[in-house]
């Protein structure tokens, strides 16, 4: 008995080292962030850290128009199609779900419409930069940190900490059972899907002080729900809320809480975890990188 309690406390301390060096190792990243303190496409560290880090200021505008792993111009004219299918695919989503869809005007009251036009939009800008990007080049003309590359940022922001919790809450509270159709997974599913994956393949910063950007697209919902609501507005089925969750007639401190979780709580912890993954992403390309680098090392030694 003496020894499965040494064991087990011994594995519990093991557990316990383990989970602060995930921690260290995280508020070092996130330290990084804060600072712009990331490596540069050469493996390098900047030396000048960006003043100030919550703003839309940034020192390489080209990583707002490149993906990850672009090392040559056809690599950039590729990501720029890659772009390009990707706007086209949710502007068809869009049209689709308001041709077809049964919600008609009513959708535009929906949080999934409003994150679903926000993504949109950043994905139709995303790919006008690229093209514009690859114009530039050949002109032989340098990329400045322009207005449309802040907007596609905020967009961006927005766009990451709104998908998933519109995924989210379908699935978990507004799913009745009904089945699968066209619109209800593209517009609860492939779009958070999309977020997820596409931060491995674009070279997009994240700072973890634009939680407040992922953050805004909720604070000016609840704000309209509220308005619409006071005005005696209906949802789809003639009731007076839109989601029952945000039934402020009847339960308006289940509301205030489920407001103040998705805020304050959901939203900062899915704009982290992408925050992760871009770090990932990073960590990635340095260590090919640096593997590469070896590899020539070795094969011009051998020579």
């Amino acid at each position: 008995m003496f020894k499965i309690t040494a064991k087990f406390v011994q594995a519990t301390h093991g557990g316990v080292r383990t989970l602060q060096r995930g921690m260290q190792t995280y508020t070092r990243y996130a330290y990084y962030s804060l600072n712009d303190r990331k490596g540069t496409q050469d493996g390098s560290m900047s030396k000048k850290p960006y003043q100030p880090r919550y703003s839309l200021e940034y020192d390489r505008p080209e990583d707002f128009v490149k993906s990850q792993w672009c090392k040559n111009q056809n690599d950039s004219v590729n990501y720029a199609i890659y772009r390009t299918l990707v706007a086209l695919y949710f502007l068809f989503v869009v049209m689709y779900s308001a041709i077809v869809g049964t919600l008609k005007m009513k959708m535009f009251i929906m949080l999934t419409y409003w994150s679903l036009y926000t993504l949109t939009a950043c994905q139709v800008l995303r790919a006008y930069n690229v093209w514009h990007y690859i114009s530039l080049k050949r002109q032989k003309k340098d990329l400045q940190m322009i207005k449309r590359l802040k907007w596609q940022w905020t967009l961006y922001n927005i766009s990451v900490g709104s998908a998933p919790i519109v995924a989210i809450l379908y699935w978990v509270i507004a799913y009745d059972g009904t089945g699968y159709n066209f619109i209800n997974v593209n517009t609860h599913g492939v779009n958070a899907a999309f977020i997820l994956l596409d931060t491995f393949i674009t070279r997009m910063p994240v700072r973890l002080l634009h939680v407040y950007q992922s953050s805004l697209l909720g604070f000016t919902y609840v704000i309209f729900t509220i308005i619409y609501w006071s005005f005696g507005g209906l949802n789809q089925f003639g009731q007076p809320y839109i989601y029952t969750v945000l039934n402020y007639g009847q339960s308006p401190k289940k509301a205030f809480i489920y407001v103040m979780a998705i805020c304050f709580i959901v939203c900062p912890l899915i704009h982290s975890f992408v925050f992760f993954l871009y770090r990932f992403r990073v960590f990635i390309h340095r260590y090919l990188t640096t593997m590469d680098k070896r590899e020539a090392l070795v094969h011009n030694r051998d020579k």
